[in-house]
């Protein structure tokens, strides 16, 4: 399974063969290009949207001058630069619904992105497809091994569309960013060239095995190892909580509870981490369940024996005696 397919732009040379330039580029739905004049207005207004520049590093008002210098700065160009920044439009059908950033080093290895879309056309698969095509073409044409990304804490939105591109957190960087007259909190993530053509090869369907492996001192560190998705810790522990939950569970009604610990293996690959305790005392007199879903490789692809504790095993909801108690959070 590959990504977003791409469809250059051709143009035929004097000695009659055909030559494929740089930009535009085109996916599915959209044509991603330099900007241009016929640009200026539509810049201008999405950009002095408050839904759109809330968590932006622009100020408000961001005045016209500034499309109309960003647009004569890409003119004549055809492709990115190396150590300059490049701002493509974002075009469907015709008309500019966002614009993206690639900031590519003079060495032609790091590349930072960055996503701005009109507020009518959110939510509709745009930027993921655009960013997508974009990364892509950055690392197989151009040779970039690592693709970057900075953000607010705020943004999740933004942190889930990195993600999607198969990019994970690496730091969070107390009061570094100067954001609209004070410090702010900024997150970084990133992926390698490798990384990112490993996430478009990922499994897309169910695996075709999934079993329960023990834990055991030779295994607990690779699935102790285990990450999701930062955005998804909203929802559920990460792997150490877990684990620690696993092996020092809350007592119920004042009796110690027993746990019995799992890895979760698809096609042979670490997937998850699963306990559970059967009804051994009255403190614990139904069984109850908890699964961590601990990589997002296999999340799309169905590897959902149920899913994790949120946060925490006490709160398991109530069930009839003699039935499983499960806490289900499912990966959006």
């Amino acid at each position: 399974m590959t990504g977003i397919p791409l469809r250059r732009e051709t143009v035929r040379t004097d000695d009659g063969l055909v030559s494929a330039t740089p930009y535009p580029l085109r996916t599915d739905r959209l044509v991603l290009r330099m900007l241009r004049e016929e640009d200026v207005d539509g810049l201008t207004a999405y950009r002095n949207d408050p839904q759109v520049a809330r968590l932006q590093d622009w100020e408000l008002p961001w005045p016209r001058e500034r499309a109309e210098r960003l647009v004569a700065e890409h003119a004549g160009r055809t492709d990115v630069l190396p150590g300059k920044g490049t701002q493509l439009a974002v075009d469907l059908d015709g008309e500019l619904v966002g614009d993206l950033y690639v900031g590519l080093d003079e060495h032609c290895g790091v590349a930072e992105i960055g996503f701005s879309l009109a507020a009518a056309h959110q939510g509709r698969g745009y930027a993921v497809e655009a960013a997508s095509a974009v990364v892509d073409d950055l690392v197989d044409r151009l040779g970039v091994h690592r693709v970057v990304a900075e953000l607010s804490p705020d943004n999740v939105a933004s942190a889930r569309l990195l993600e999607r591109l198969g990019m994970t957190f690496e730091h969070l960087a107390e009061k570094s960013f100067w954001w609209r007259g004070a410090w702010d909190d900024n997150l970084w993530y990133a992926m390698s060239a490798d990384e990112r053509r490993a996430w478009r090869e990922r499994p897309r369907t169910a695996p075709e095995e999934v079993r329960l492996v023990g834990l055991t001192h030779e295994n607990a560190w690779t699935y102790r190892r285990l990450r999701t998705h930062r955005t998804q810790e909203r929802f559920v522990a990460t792997m150490d909580q877990s684990f620690t939950d696993a092996l020092f569970p809350e007592p119920e009604g004042g009796h110690p509870v027993l746990p019995v610990l799992r890895g979760i293996e698809a096609d042979g690959e670490p997937a998850g981490f699963l306990m559970w305790a059967d009804a051994v005392n009255e403190g614990t007199p139904d069984p109850y369940l908890c699964v961590r879903p601990g990589t997002p490789r296999w999340r799309p692809a169905g590897c959902r024996v149920a899913a994790g504790p949120s946060r925490s095993t006490s709160q398991r909801a109530s069930s009839p005696p003699g039935t499983w108690r499960t806490v289900r959070s499912w990966p959006g």
